[in-house]
């Protein structure tokens, strides 16, 4: 018994195995963008912030305090409260989240200072049928000149 297949079944199941195919290159590349970060390195306010929020994320304290203004680490420092920057091992749950920057407005008065309008969504799985909810929280950080480079001035961690 021999099975023949009509065109259009042919054309149907090479849809389905090419959309098969895109959600598996879609899912492994955004699985890597996650896992492996990259530092940002150019002289602009919003860098600071950028890597901040991956060295939280992924528990690499010592670049995290990298981004900190010298008045910040001394505020921590002074602090009896627990915080990311005060050495502890810290790690985010694995909710995910994004950073977005939505706008750098350098301060007119003070060319060394700027503020950084960001935005963090948050996406989580559950509720009804694993729908899932996404919300978002926007801040704006202030960010200093400070030894040559850009440096978070607030205790800002990013949550």
């Amino acid at each position: 018994m021999k099975i023949r297949l009509d065109k259009f079944t042919v054309a149907v199941l090479a849809v389905v195995g090419l959309l098969i195919v895109a959600a598996i290159v879609t899912v492994s590349v955004r699985g890597a963008e996650e896992a492996s970060p990259t530092y940002r390195t150019e002289d602009a306010p919003e860098t600071p912030i950028y890597n901040a929020f991956w060295a939280l994320r992924t528990g690499d304290i010592a670049t995290a305090r990298a981004q900190y203004s010298k008045k910040v680490l001394e505020e921590v420092a002074s602090q009896q409260s627990y915080g990311p920057l005060r050495g502890e091992t810290y790690t985010y749950s694995d909710t995910a989240r994004r950073l977005r920057v939505l706008n750098v407005r350098i301060d007119p008065q003070d060319p060394n200072r700027a503020y950084v309008t960001i935005a963090i969504d948050v996406y989580s799985t559950g509720g009804l049928f694993s729908s899932g909810s996404t919300w978002t929280s926007e801040r704006v950080v202030e960010v200093i000149r400070e030894d040559g480079a850009w440096k978070i001035n607030a205790q800002e961690y990013f949550y």
